[in-house]
């Protein structure tokens, strides 16, 4: 194996976990946007609320809110700008185009009420992912020139009403997620390297609600980390270089939601949620033998997402939603932000609305503009690249539930 080879390999597989993470539309890779209806308020009151199936991922525990055998489902168009301008080698100018790839992202959600105080409900959806593409030629090749991530999780829960204030959830989660990346050397731009691995995950989640009265309420809910022991190859140009495996962890959340209804039209909403980014602090790269092709730093950090909103019903079955919130990136320095990694501090703006059809059908759309700050980028290997990304996602969803 050529010198050449053998650093077209490091450098591909040292970024093979790095493209789990991009200008996703929450902090690091994460994807919040399970829900149309809580989409239009920012999430906020998301583990609080339970006024849709989407409780199942947020609060299982809200399920007891609910009444019915119910299905729903999601759409929602995600719409990232991210643009880089700086200089390769030292020397060289790059300017990109939108470098991050618009995507569409789908969740679905079903109830069974066993009996008032006890349900079972399933959610399926993918709350990480990432669309890049950079042009060949890219003078940040060697970091990456296309993405394409993908995680599916599915997420059977069950809800038990203890009292008349107190109801608790929990549940279980498989989660599948593979990656398929590509980088090129700039000593050899027309051979691309490529990395594709996958694994299955599980974990866990358990959530509360406590109803102070029919019209407040507070809501706190966990998920586990997921750990995944990525396993896949290594080919440039179609051809087989290396089986590798690495292990990454998927970060566990906790959320603290409030929900109140003021009056017979208007409802406030707060959400906290921590997210345990920073068990994503180094990746080393194993082949088949056991040998270490490479170790990445990370050094990221745990997030918090803050978020107010509120509701107005104007009329009966015709509500409108608000919301803004402050996304905290977990790339604290240019140094560990590349250009799989454009990630930065987020100000939510959004706004909805829901028709409650009739008694069985429930509609809702959504839409959220996402303000970026502007993030630097100060890589030294395995080229030098430096620069900033100005970013921004605009994000429309729809949604409907039906109740059986």
């Amino acid at each position: 194996m050529t010198s050449k080879t053998k650093w077209m390999i490091a450098g591909a597989a040292g970024l093979a976990v790095v493209g789990l993470v991009g200008e996703a539309s929450a902090a690091g890779f994460m994807l919040r946007e399970q829900s149309s209806e809580y989409l239009g308020n920012s999430f906020a009151g998301s583990a609080a609320r339970a006024t849709s199936l989407a409780t199942i991922w947020y609060n299982p525990a809200g399920m007891t809110l609910l009444s019915g055998h119910q299905i729903a489902g999601s759409l929602t168009w995600i719409a990232p700008q991210a643009r880089f301008s700086g200089t390769a080698f030292g020397v060289l100018p790059v300017n990109t185009g939108d470098a991050i790839d618009d995507a569409a992202v789908g969740s679905n959600f079903a109830m069974y009420s066993w009996s008032k105080d006890l349900k079972f409900g399933i959610a399926v959806v993918s709350p990480f992912g990432l669309r890049s593409n950079y042009p060949q030629g890219f003078g940040g090749m060697a970091h990456g020139l296309a993405s394409a991530v993908t995680s599916i999780h599915v997420n059977p829960n069950v809800a038990w009403r203890v009292n008349q204030n107190l109801s608790i959830g929990a549940g279980l989660t498989g989660a599948w997620t593979e990656a398929d990346l590509t980088s090129a050397s700039p000593l050899a731009p027309a051979q691309i390297v490529r990395v594709k691995g996958d694994d299955i995950g599980i974990g866990w989640n358990i959530g509360a609600l406590w109803e102070f009265s029919p019209s407040t309420r507070v809501g706190i809910a966990y998920r586990s980390n997921i750990r995944n022991g990525l396993e896949g190859e290594l080919t440039r140009n179609g051809v087989h270089l290396a089986d590798i495996h690495a292990d990454m962890t998927l970060p566990g959340t906790a959320t603290l939601s409030f929900s109140h209804r003021i009056d017979d039209k208007w409802t406030i909403l707060a959400d906290a949620q921590w997210t345990n980014w920073s068990v994503l602090k180094d990746l080393t790269i194993y082949n088949s033998a056991g040998g270490v092709v490479q170790t990445v730093d990370y050094s990221w950090r745990d997030t918090w997402f803050f978020s107010v909103g509120a509701d107005y019903e104007w009329s009966k079955g015709h509500t409108l939603h608000v919301g803004a919130a402050y996304d905290m990136g977990a790339i604290k320095d240019a140094q560990h932000r590349g250009v799989r990694v454009p990630d930065a501090d987020r100000y939510w703006l959004s706004t909805g609305y829901t028709w409650d059809v009739n008694e069985h059908l429930k509609w809702n759309i959504a839409y959220a503009h996402l303000f970026a700050s502007e993030a630097d980028v100060a890589q030294t290997l395995p080229t030098a690249l430096t620069g900033k990304y100005n970013a921004s996602v605009d994000i429309l969803s729809t949604s409907f539930s039906y109740k059986f």
